[in-house]
């Protein structure tokens, strides 16, 4: 069987504050309609089945705390030494139907609870099959899009009546569990998840995003939406207009406010909307980075200085640390360090690392712009 190296740093490590990154499986069984994955059915999916190389993480955990041996510009090396909680099941579910078989995610925790090692883990699933997981370790994000059922979006996805009673047995057992709600589809995703899940320990909203090269993934959703391509922008992905899912989140808000649950908002335009320092919730992680956008407007408001965010850096001690690599040749721009690339990126309006690709600072530099423009009509007709 194929095998990956299943750790790497997120080229979003500007954004998020957990870019520490690992999947256990590479594509996934469940086959969500939305997915960014290649649909599959089950049957289909174990003849391209991947697995992550254990070995490779156990090397480098032996290296890292066993042989103190971290490379001082080595971003990975850097954050796993300081302790920042890693984010599992980001691009495939860690207990999706194949870990009954394979068991990779117990494998790996086999590995990393020998460490000490913070894990997030998000999954669509209703069991983790027998994984030696740790209250004080580990927490959980589900990913909840309807309390529906709807079979036509996610075919291969346990009932929620089955994902509620693994909720409640997490629960029951001391874990802190949040809830993703990744997408929010117009017309299926709505409060009554708030309603369900109303003693959960966060909740993260972000919006569907819809593939422009990919015809007929964007084609199926906007079929089953019956909203036209209009309502989108493109941002990278194709995202609704923030104005549009500004609206299409109040509900669910609202409710999170009458039920006191914490929150926060993934979409990158809209970090600014959250209750702690990371968008995945501070309340479901150990640590996580203070260079990210979401930590920064939290602690310096919504239009941090260059100044602020490199003094987040270099406390951090990642500055120095090499991240072309994680770009692809045309948008290396002859940068190599994180300091480097968040600094070039600062006061590009188009960057999703830049306070000014906050959709709140864009409708204030509009109506100030708006408002000189009446002041300057006004002083011309006197």
């Amino acid at each position: 069987m194929k095998t990956f190296i299943p750790i790497s740093i997120s080229s979003k490590f500007g954004l998020c504050g957990l870019p520490i990154r690992i999947d256990t499986y590479k594509t996934c069984s469940h086959g969500c309609k939305y997915c960014f994955a290649n649909n599959r059915k089950i049957m289909e999916f174990e003849k391209t089945l991947q697995i992550g190389n254990l070995k490779w993480v156990e090397r480098k955990l032996k290296k890292i705390f066993d042989d103190k041996d971290v490379v001082k510009n080595n971003f990975l090396e850097v954050l796993i030494s300081q302790g920042i909680t890693w984010h599992c099941g980001g691009m495939s579910d860690p207990f999706q139907p194949s870990e009954e078989r394979f068991g990779i995610t117990k494998q790996l925790l086999d590995i990393t609870n020998k460490y000490g090692i913070s894990i997030l883990f998000s999954t669509k699933g209703f069991s983790v099959y027998g994984c030696d997981i740790k209250p004080e370790l580990h927490t959980f994000q589900l990913s909840i899009t309807n309390t529906k059922n709807r079979k036509d979006i996610e075919p291969n996805i346990a009932t929620i009546k089955d994902r509620y009673k693994f909720y409640r047995s997490l629960k029951d057992r001391g874990f802190r569990v949040g809830i993703r709600i990744q997408p929010f589809i117009p017309g299926i995703t709505d409060e009554s998840i708030v309603e369900m899940f109303k003693d959960s320990d966060y909740f993260t909203i972000e919006g569907l995003k819809l593939i422009p090269q990919n015809k007929e993934h964007k084609d199926f959703l906007l079929d089953i939406l019956k909203i036209p391509r209009k309502s989108f922008i493109q941002m990278g992905l194709l995202n609704f207009k923030p104005e549009i899912r500004e609206e299409l989140y109040k509900p669910v808000l609202e409710e999170l406010e009458r039920y006191s649950i914490p929150y926060s908002i993934a979409d990158n335009d809209m970090h600014y909307i959250s209750s702690g320092k990371c968008c995945c919730g501070d309340t479901l992680i150990k640590k996580s980075t203070n260079f990210n956008t979401t930590a920064l407007a939290q602690r310096y408001g919504l239009t941090w200085t260059k100044r602020e965010m490199l003094k987040e850096l270099r406390e951090s001690n990642c500055g120095s640390c090499v991240v072309n690599n994680l770009f692809t040749s045309n948008r290396q721009e002859g940068l190599k360090t994180v300091r480097q690339f968040m600094s070039k990126r600062y006061d590009r309006e188009s960057s999703p690392f830049s306070p000014k690709f906050f959709y709140c600072n864009k409708v204030i530099q509009k109506e100030n712009k708006q408002a000189r423009l009446r002041e300057q009509e006004q002083a011309q007709s006197h």
